[in-house]
């Protein structure tokens, strides 16, 4: 009942998942419908679904690794069968991770691992991030804030990969898999049509669209919607988000999945509208918005910014020039600032004037100067502590946790050049 009281306040926005985080913080089992639950552990962690079937469990994801032993103590505590199938909803570790367990369990059991199946692009996914995995150990530590953050590689790979559909039986439980393009390229989204269930991974996280990340690879605002749709049309009865609680009831879910849709198409057609009329990436980021509408208690912008969609839909549709001529070949922002600080009179003016900025609430146009007066001048103690005091407002009046966290990253550099 407890549980049933907070679905209903987070649903109509009374309370924040923050809440339901802690809620879940031990270890929570959602009985969806008979023989199938949901495990959550932490909001940050993706949904895992376990399936009871006459041949074994069959696992929609396997958690992260920080929560991937608890999330299968939880799945031991329902049923103790061999897991047969893993269907990984896409690449991401928080889906992926809990694997390496689910192995171990099997050998030292002397059963079959299970096979796992998911979308083709899951193995180029993982490719890359053995390829880059100094660079995305990096941007992930950024983007959730710590420092030193090493990101794990060597997850199992697929055994068996499909393109656009697949539709299983596995010990009598039809299961059918659907591809689709959101927060990734390789996403699955899974349907049980005797229970009429359905698995969304990552297209429901129960905030905004995580569709505009700033440091990772192309994400796919138009496709996400496309997809939703898609769901829409299955009519399910129960909804499982790849992140946060299970929605029930056809009504309920409906309403999630098609907001969802509508705020993205909204992006998407004024993203068009203006890039048709030849507008710079500058003049539409600053021009389309997300009307009031369209940000429910469920699709707030507490993860990713609808900015930095708006950003990413110009990139899909147009590459990486923006418009601006001094772009396509600029100078080095040591040298842009260095020449700035001179015209304002020295790289102090150029601090002061954006800490002036800052306090009257300009943080977008104070970083600009208080970044020229950081590079202008990087020992200077004084114009660095300027420099950390601005983007400590600019930490203050950003809404999602990846703005907030990016710049913590710059404001913890200036306070450490302020220090000498």
């Amino acid at each position: 009942m407890a549980q049933d009281a907070l679905f209903e306040r987070l649903w109509n926005g009374s309370a924040h998942m923050e809440e339901w985080t802690e809620a879940v913080s031990e270890g929570a089992v959602t009985r969806v419908a008979e023989n199938i639950i949901t495990v959550h552990t932490t909001y940050f962690c993706g949904s895992v679904t376990a399936i009871r079937t006459s041949d074994g469990l069959v696992l929609i994801d396997t958690a992260k690794p920080d929560t991937a032993s608890q999330t299968l103590a939880l799945v031991r505590t329902w049923d103790d069968n061999p897991i047969h199938t893993v269907i990984y909803t896409h690449g991401h570790i928080d889906h992926t991770s809990g694997i390496k367990l689910i192995d171990e369990e099997a050998d030292a059991k002397g059963i079959p691992r299970p096979r796992i199946i998911a979308h083709r692009n899951v193995l180029g996914r993982m490719e890359r991030y053995e390829a880059s995995h100094g660079y995305n150990s990096l941007v992930q530590g950024q983007q959730f804030d710590k420092p030193g953050y090493v990101y794990p590689i060597g997850q199992r790979r697929p055994d068996e990969v499909y393109d656009e559909s697949l539709a299983l039986t596995i010990g009598g439980e039809p299961i059918e898999l659907a591809h689709g393009r959101g927060e990734t390229d390789d996403a699955t989204f899974v349907w049980l049509p005797r229970h009429r269930v359905l698995a969304s991974g990552d297209f429901v996280i129960w905030v905004f669209p995580n569709a505009g990340n700033p440091r990772k690879v192309q994400r796919y605002a138009p496709d996400w919607a496309v997809a939703l749709r898609r769901m829409e049309q299955l009519k399910p009865a129960v909804l499982i988000p790849g992140h946060g609680p299970v929605v029930f009831g056809e009504a309920r879910a409906a309403q999630m999945l098609r907001d969802g849709a509508e705020a993205l198409e909204h992006l998407t057609r004024e993203t068009l509208r203006l890039m048709n009329q030849g507008a710079t990436l500058d003049r539409i980021l600053h021009a389309v918005k997300v009307p009031a509408r369209y940000l429910k208690p469920y699709l707030l912008p507490k993860y990713d910014d609808p900015e930095f969609l708006v950003r990413s839909l110009y990139h899909l549709y147009a590459g990486w020039f923006d418009g601006n001529p001094a772009h396509l070949k600029p100078a080095s922002d040591a040298d842009l600032a260095a020449e700035i600080a001179r015209l304002a009179g020295g790289a102090h003016n150029l601090a002061e004037r954006a800490a002036t900025l800052a306090g009257q609430g300009e943080t977008r146009l104070a970083a600009h100067l208080a970044e020229f007066a950081g590079a202008a001048a990087p020992g200077d103690a004084h114009i660095q502590a300027l420099r950390a005091g601005v983007l400590q407002k600019c930490i203050d009046g950003e809404t999602s946790l990846m703005g907030k966290a990016f710049y913590a990253v710059y404001q913890r550099d200036a306070e450490r050049r302020s220090k000498g």
